[in-house]
């Protein structure tokens, strides 16, 4: 079966180009290979307009470490499309060409609610730099020990950095008590919960194991929902 890898696409363009400021740094993509990326990246771009020359094409590029721009925000990276700039949001997991309706109901997937002012995430001050407690670390791609030794690495961190873990704990109480909807968590996490109180639950355990007396926090519904991929598109 094939999988998807992230790309860092660089090209050479006039500095007076329409898309310039689009694409001169660079465009991060999710696809199958570099023809798959440069596909669905052409689709984003008005019709009849080419992409210019490819100059510098990076495989696999990491998000652990800083990226060749200084991206005031990115899509859904593990989504396969265009998440930086973060146009991924707009059309959600699962990529609609040129000529499909990229706002319809995915079938059996919250719709994706990016695009509505605010969203829970534009609320959060300092988000760029709590993207891992806060969005990263609940994706439902991390298996059970992955995911309990991301959550022991965080809470050792808050616990050994004040500031940051002040930051997070801010964070954590403001989205608990705003109560996102099931669509609004599952855009950008990617983590699918069916009901309102289930998330609510795993999200007072999630902070009350990083900052209260609880011994475990509860795992994202990774083994509960059928993978996006064994979803059929409409």
């Amino acid at each position: 079966m094939s999988t998807v890898r992230r790309f860092w696409i660089e090209f050479d363009m006039e500095r007076d180009s329409d898309y310039w400021s689009a694409l001169d740094q660079g465009v991060g993509v999710t696809g199958f290979d570099v023809q798959d990326c440069l596909s669905m990246l052409a689709d984003v771009l008005p019709a009849g307009n080419e992409l210019p020359p490819v100059r510098r094409v990076t495989v696999d590029i990491s998000l652990a470490e800083p990226l060749p721009v200084n991206a005031p925000c990115l899509g859904v990276p593990v989504w396969r499309g265009v998440w930086y700039p973060p146009w991924n949001l707009s059309i959600g997991p699962i990529w609609r060409p040129r000529g499909v309706d990229r706002t319809a109901e995915r079938p059996g997937i919250p719709t994706p609610v990016t695009g509505t002012t605010p969203t829970w995430w534009d609320e959060i001050p300092h988000i760029k730099s709590l993207l891992l407690p806060l969005v990263y670390m609940h994706q439902p791609k991390f298996d059970d020990q992955k995911w309990q030794g991301l959550t022991w690495m965080e809470r050792h961190r808050s616990a050994a950095e004040p500031t940051h873990g002040a930051m997070v704990r801010e964070a954590l109480d403001y989205v608990i008590a705003r109560r996102p909807t099931p669509s609004e968590w599952y855009d950008p996490t990617g983590a699918w919960f069916l009901e309102q109180q289930e998330l609510d639950e795993y999200l007072r355990a999630f902070r009350d194991y990083l900052f209260g007396d609880r011994s475990e926090p509860i795992s994202p519904p990774h083994n509960k929902r059928p993978p996006i991929s064994d979803i059929p598109p409409p």
